[in-house]
């Protein structure tokens, strides 16, 4: 052996030592709480000397030596033991449960066993690698018995891995002694191998003979590509931790030989000696060591207190979240069910990045998955799709492992039923690695997991969902989605996160064509923390996801039938879950009942109704509709009435809108009438395929005779007859897709069956709801003049103005009667924006998409939609809907109040009472102010008059409800507004093509200057104070010489910037106020006035916040 390697061994374990030192002396002065000594177990350092950069580890919790050896830096401990914010975890792991992904040290957790399937999966994942690297993990003797460990031995025999499983043999587990008791040391005596893995032994007391044994054993594994066992005996010479004492239950005896004979540093520092090296050297190289810890130590104790965090989960980008980043694709081309649109988007991942792989139970072809979530995928992709041992914690264990080896696992369970088996491996592993590594290591693992009951022959192992279990597990992104457009945009998304992700999907959905996606599903993208809005409704919100959002829509078309209307919330994302949604929409309906499978106690309903208490701005009537506290049964009438139906989610509804239900029960076939049905040939099937019908109209039928030949997803088979007799009518025609439980035959029998036909699906016949009639009703008449006016704020203003800047000089080349500075002299106008190819729809939606990012508002957080335009595209529909439409771009049907108000260049002012006075009976309402100008292609380009004076540009506004006033940038006071008929003679706008703007500008100008005064007055007198109190008036930028005549008949500034806009009609206001906001102080007050066609005026006061 080299004296240079034993020397690197040597410092090695001293400084592992040397921690222990350090640890123990901070632990005792009361400056940490919890220390693992790693003494006697040093020797396990020798392994590093022998591997390679790029091999992987996975360390016992006493292993500091190895990995000081391998390169982690000693001051490391010391900054964990003391929870620092230095440390590797920030202060969140246990001291002794150290890593690095630079150095390929895997994270530690517990219980320890853990990760040893974690560095199973890492060797699956570099097994092919041409540098041949090899994965250690390491582990005490009493971690060998736990399951996951051996799971882990098999997973690596089975898939002969490259895997030294180094095992600590100390022959304590804490206080039990060990052996005789394990897989390697049997009562008979010491094993050879375990499932058909070799078992070295090597004595870990002397750890130059492990430098030089572990060698060839490594070279070994690295060339065989096969899995060993090392056994390395040591001693463990102190407590199992600080809060152990081993002289309890161990002999003072044992504890005195095991320190003269165990301890393999004073045997290593014997071999140097003889090997050459002087006292005086290794005396050197010991006090170096010395200084660099306590350098270390005082470093740690100087260090800063770590922050706490309160998520567990990576930050995702924003276009991961956004609700207006989601593409549902051309919903005309909705072919694909949801088993065969996630399979579609698991095959374009295959494809398009070969780091993903995909592992579970039956999941290869020819089965294809359970389900048939995989059907072709492993024929098409080959060892990249495999079949997995029925170890569901191996299957997710794995997973983690190939993720923490830079791959893109997916894990497949069978069912959500069988997740508890993998459970210690989501929540103590998959949920926590990104936490307590700070991020230093991630493990974008996607567990598919199917759910749910709702179909006969599912009983209480195959029929939960267990969502709220994982909900309640932090770190994780847990999903279901109802149809398939979310399943296949949930996936992308999943995948595109690299978040860990449990994507639970219901088993009854999986071949339902009428939630079917379209056939581009590498398109599709649904955002986390989004809810759906399935159905928009101002009466009750229904709060539902996975198997009950279908529920709730048969739920939402009963009660339509009475004139009320449900909204309905597909949560879809379960964590994270959409609480503004939930809440806004609660606020507006003021009744909320949530319905899920799970659990009824501590479900994710009772957290959806707990966050409504505490945050809905108004009291909120709430219900649950669940699970009760027991299982799902066999009995699928019993299973109807144990999960969420239709018939109690209708119930609850109709209790807290009080209305009274009765039902009319379902028709019975008549006497000696029989109809054979359609069943499936599994439990998620909802449809069949007529193949083949062999029955005729008048033939005979008898018991076990065939009837039908059926295609289901997982097979054709026959349905036969249960009765004799004559078959009366046929009731489907080959090639017919029909759901089943749906009649095929009407039989004519004199021997009909007396016993009743197990149901296949829910039917509590027909509703009848009315209005419960009031018996006592109080009213109380409020007294005059005690009605309070609701406060009304407003936001800032987003503005969007023409694309083309037109010069005078532009305007004068082709009619010389002009010259530009004749224009600015005549209106004060130098240039003015007209649009391109641009349309007033297009300029409104950009202004309002600005305003609402700003405001951090969507679409649905509106009640209404007002839009002020003088040159509206079309009569019908309005430009307020026709700007709702391009905000929803189609994917929403967002119920808001929308409507058009024409009041010329007054419609600005117009809108905003209209906006107030709704905002008067919605308190917690807001109101999106549209204005929409586009006035330049009505222009006549000859007519000076009036081509030198208009601009095109739009503007969104926000006012905010009572209820909102903290989002408010000023109070709004109601508008004061007025009239003059006038009959277009002085000004009018025609219809596009219907001729050009007329105006005359004498008349014009008197008018506004004088009606535009009369309306401050009116509207300050109201207010109790004089113009003077102003700080500013803004008027409507007609013309320069208005807006000047107004600054010399008032004592208080009057803003002007129509010198580069022009007269954008309703627009300008907003247009001076992006300008003019900001700049006010706290209660500043300022006034709006506005003169416009028709005549109609007017003025309205601010107040800054």
């Amino acid at each position: 052996m080299e004296t240079t390697q034993l020397l690197a061994l040597y410092r090695a374990m001293f400084t592992a030592r040397k921690v222990d030192d350090f640890e123990q002396q901070l632990t005792s002065r009361g400056e940490a709480f919890f220390n693992v000594s790693g003494a006697g177990h040093e020797s396990s350092a020798a392994l590093a000397f022998h591997l390679r950069d790029s091999d992987w580890l996975h360390c016992h919790y006493r292993d500091k030596a190895l990995m000081i050896a391998r390169g982690l830096n000693p001051a490391e401990f010391l900054d964990s033991l003391l929870c620092k914010d230095t440390s590797q975890s920030r202060g969140r792991q246990m001291s002794a449960f150290l890593s690095s992904a630079e150095l390929n040290i895997i994270s530690q957790g517990t219980p320890v066993g853990n990760s040893t399937l974690h560095a199973v999966g890492v060797a699956a994942a570099i097994r092919e690698r041409d540098e041949r690297p090899i994965v250690v993990t390491s582990a005490g003797d009493g971690t060998t018995q736990e399951g996951e460990y051996l799971e882990a031995c098999a997973e690596a025999a089975r898939s002969h891995l490259p895997v030294l499983f180094l095992i600590e043999d100390n022959q304590w587990s804490i206080s039990t002694h060990t052996p005789g008791k394990t897989f390697f040391s049997l009562s008979h005596g010491d094993a050879d191998s375990f499932h058909g893995i070799p078992i070295v032994r090597m004595d870990g007391r002397d750890a130059a003979g492990v430098l030089q044994q572990i060698g060839p054993v490594i070279d070994d594994v690295r060339h065989r590509r096969e899995p060993v066992f090392v056994v390395l005996r040591v001693e463990r010479l102190a407590s199992h931790t600080h809060a152990d004492d081993h002289r309890v239950y161990r002999a003072a005896e044992q504890l005195q030989s095991a320190a003269e004979t165990g301890d393999p540093l004073p045997r290593l520092k014997r071999c140097l000696l003889d090997q050459g090296q002087s006292v005086e050297s290794l005396e050197e190289l010991e006090q170096q060591v010395q200084v660099q810890l306590e350098a270390a130590e005082k470093a740690a104790l100087l260090a800063d207190a770590p922050t706490a965090t309160a998520t567990a989960k990576r930050p995702l980008r924003v276009e991961l979240t956004h609700p207006a980043r989601e593409i549902r694709g051309d919903e005309q081309d909705a072919t694909l069910p949801m088993k065969d649109a996630m399979c579609e988007v698991l095959r374009q991942k295959l494809r398009d990045d070969q780091r993903v792989f995909l592992y579970g139970q039956d999941i290869e072809d020819p089965k294809g998955d359970v389900f048939g979530v995989t059907k072709g995928l492993s024929t098409e992709f080959g060892g990249r799709v495999q079949n997995a041992p029925l170890a569901e914690a191996t299957i997710v264990g794995t997973a983690i492992g190939r993720a923490l080896a830079g791959q893109r696992p997916v894990a497949f369970l069978q069912f959500a039923d069988f997740m508890p088996l993998a459970y210690n491996q989501i929540a103590c592993e998959l949920g926590n690695i990104y936490w307590r590594t700070d991020g230093d290591w991630q493990v974008p693992v996607i567990i598919m997991i199917p759910c749910g009951g709702y179909r006969p022959g599912l009983g209480p192992f195959h029929a939960h969902t267990l969502e709220s279990i994982a909900a309640h597990t932090p770190g994780l992104d847990v999903l279901m989605p109802a149809t398939a457009t979310d399943a296949a945009g949930m996936l992308n998304t999943a995948f595109e996160s690299q978040n860990p992700t449990l994507f639970f999907y219901p088993k009854s959905c999986l071949n339902d064509p009428q939630i079917s996606a379209p056939t581009a599903v590498q398109d599709l993208r649904v955002p986390l923390g989004v809810a759906r809005k399935v159905r928009s409704g101002r009466d009750v919100t229904l709060v539902c996801w996975g198997n009950t959002v279908r529920l709730c829509l048969k739920v939402a078309e009963s009660l339509e039938q009475v004139g009320f209307e449900a909204e309905i919330l597909d949560l879809r994302s379960i964590s994270p879950w959409d609480k503004h949604a939930v809440i806004t929409s609660a606020e507006k309906t003021a009744r909320l009942i949530v319905v899920h499978e799970d659990n009824q106690t501590c479900g994710l309903g009772a957290e959806v109704l707990a966050t409504v208490a505490e945050k809905a701005r108004m009291p909120v009537a709430m219900r649950r509709v669940t699970r009760p506290d027991t299982y799902v049964p066999m009995n699928f009438e019993n299973q109807l009435e144990i999960l969420p139906s239709y018939k109690r989610i209708l119930e609850t509804s109709a209790e807290l809108l009080d209305l009274e239900i009765s039902w009319t029960p379902p028709a019975e076939t008549t006497p000696g009438e029989y109809l054979i049905q359609a069943i499936g040939s599994g439990p998620s099937d909802e449809t069949v395929e007529v193949v083949e019908l062999h029955q005729q109209v008048g033939g005979q039928v008898e018991p076990g005779d065939v009837v039908a030949t059926l295609e289901a997803t997982k097979s054709v088979f026959e349905l036969t007859s249960s009765v004799s007799g004559t078959v009366g009518e046929i009731l489907v025609a080959e090639n017919d897709t029909i759901l089943v439980g749906a009649p095929l035959f009407r039989v004519y029998s004199d021997n009909v069956p007396t016993h009743r036909k197990p149901l296949t699906f829910e039917n509590p016949g027909t509703p009848v709801m009315a209005r419960k009639r009031k018996t006592e009703t109080v009213v109380i008449s409020p007294r005059r003049g005690e009605r309070r006016e609701m406060m009304v704020g407003m936001s800032s203003v987003a503005t969007v103005v023409g694309s083309r800047e037109i010069t005078n000089e532009q305007l004068v080349s082709q009619n010389p009667k002009l010259s530009a500075e004749d224009i600015v002299r005549r209106t004060g106008i130098e240039s003015r924006h007209w649009v391109s190819d641009e349309t007033a729809i297009d300029m409104a939606v950009r202004s309002c998409w600005q305003l609402l990012d700003r405001e951090g508002l969507i679409v649905d957080d509106l009640d209404s939609v007002i839009c002020a335009t003088t040159s509206p595209t079309v009569a019908s529909p309005s430009m307020a809907c026709q700007v709702l439409s391009g905000l929803a771009n189609g994917r929403t049907s967002a119920m808001v109040q929308a409507h058009d108000i024409n009041a010329a260049c007054s419609g600005y002012l117009y809108a905003l009472q209209s906006g107030y006075d709704y905002l008067q009976s919605s308190p917690q309402g807001r109101v999106l102010i549209v204005t929409a100008e586009v006035l330049s292609p009505l222009l006549d380009l000859n007519d000076l008059d009036t081509a030198i004076i208009f601009g095109d540009a739009a503007s969104a506004t926000i006012l905010y409800g009572e209820q909102h006033m903290e989002s408010a940038k000023m109070r709004l006071m109601r508008p004061e507004l007025s009239a003059r008929g006038e009959d277009g003679s002085v000004l009018s706008v025609p219809f596009p093509t219907l001729g050009h703007i007329q105006m005359q500008g004498r008349r014009v100008f008197s008018e506004a200057v004088r009606t535009m005064l009369s309306s401050l007055n009116r509207v300050c007198d109201r207010q109790e104070m004089s113009l003077e109190d102003l700080s500013m008036v803004v008027p409507h930028q007609a013309n320069g010489r208005i807006i000047e005549a107004m600054r010399n008949r008032v004592n208080v500034n009057v803003y002007n910037n129509i010198r580069h806009h022009g007269n954008t009609s309703s627009s300008s206001i907003p247009l001076c106020l992006i300008d003019v906001l900001p700049q006010l102080q706290p209660k500043e007050r300022i006034a709006l006035c506005a003169f416009g066609g028709g005549f109609t005026f007017g003025a309205a006061l601010l107040e800054a916040a």
